[in-house]
């Protein structure tokens, strides 16, 4: 009996030291991981400053993809997402995790925004996730934007060329080190660090099921409704939120006409008269969405192999 006892204490120490092993080298590891430096060379992409590229940037950061939800300014989110694109942060503690949650200003202030950083270099930190100086991004959802059409990221490029100057001292974004152990491992997602880009990317033809799934890859659809669309709770929701919608084929979709869609996304009303909690499917923002993108949209998720939650 003391034999049997005195092995189980050995299994359990020795299961003991290697936790204790795992948990230091994931510490070490996250530290030596967090914000480090890529030397990769530059795409390069001259920003497209006519009105009409002007015109495109402004309708894919505020009509599209939504970026003030992160780097614009206000309490509430509708508040941020049609805000001034001056940057944010919060401090947060949760747990073993703390730190400061941060995004960076995007106008063209030289001290504390975009206004030393090259066109090329704005474009780099979009798709690749990286910043002017070649360090890796934390937050920066780049492998959503990887698939940016040269074109449109140089619209965007020129549209925040475009923004007045606004300084807004932002902190960088800090995390302790058992955040920067989860980011390592992957414990919050997959790391949004992507491939060089090297050669010219295009988009599929406008008004195409496929244009309808490039502007989804773009848009925050997927954080709510999950990456097959099928709906179901939403990550991080408070206790009671209704789950987002199964925007499958097997889901409300299927008996919709593409003129029903257009109209839900224009006035937050489905076809059956069922109203859309703007809380909660925020359809305002995308409620000036052209026609012809709405449409694409629509064909898309029609397209999609029918999914369960």
């Amino acid at each position: 009996m003391r034999k049997i006892l005195k092995w189980i204490g050995i299994v359990l120490a020795a299961l003991v030291g290697l936790i204790i092993v795992a948990v230091i080298g994931s510490l070490v590891y996250g530290s030596a991981s967090f914000k480090r430096t890529y030397d990769r060379p530059v795409y390069e992409i001259q920003a497209d400053t006519s009105p009409e590229g002007v015109a495109r940037g402004e309708y894919l950061v505020r009509t599209v993809i939504a970026c003030g939800g992160c780097h614009g300014a206000g309490e509430e989110d509708l508040e941020k997402v049609s805000g001034p694109l001056v940057g944010d942060f919060e401090e947060f503690s949760d747990g073993p995790f703390s730190g400061v949650f941060a995004t960076p200003n995007l106008t063209s202030d030289r001290e504390t925004g975009l206004g030393d950083w090259t066109d090329a270099e704005i474009a780099r930190a979009i798709r690749e996730g990286l910043d002017n100086e070649g360090v890796e991004l934390v937050v920066m959802p780049s492998a959503e934007f990887h698939g940016l059409s040269d074109p449109d990221v140089a619209a965007i490029v020129g549209y925040l060329r475009s923004l007045e100057p606004v300084r807004n001292e932002i902190p960088p974004f800090s995390a302790n080190a058992f955040v920067k152990a989860a980011l390592a491992i992957g414990l919050f997602g997959p790391r949004n660090l992507t491939e060089p880009i090297t050669a010219l990317q295009t988009s599929p033809p406008s008004g195409t099921a496929e244009y309808g799934g490039y502007l989804l890859g773009l848009a925050p659809c997927a954080f709510c409704h999950g990456e097959n669309f099928a709906g179901g709770p939403v990550p991080d929701a408070e206790p009671g939120s209704p789950p987002a919608a199964n925007l499958t084929p097997a889901g409300e979709l299927a008996g919709w006409t593409e003129a029903g869609f257009i109209m839900t996304m224009r006035t937050g009303a489905t076809p059956s008269g069922r109203g859309l909690d703007n809380d909660f499917m925020p359809w305002t923002v995308f409620s000036n969405m052209t026609d012809v993108d709405l449409g694409a949209i629509y064909k898309y998720l029609q397209m999609l192999p029918p999914a369960e939650p």
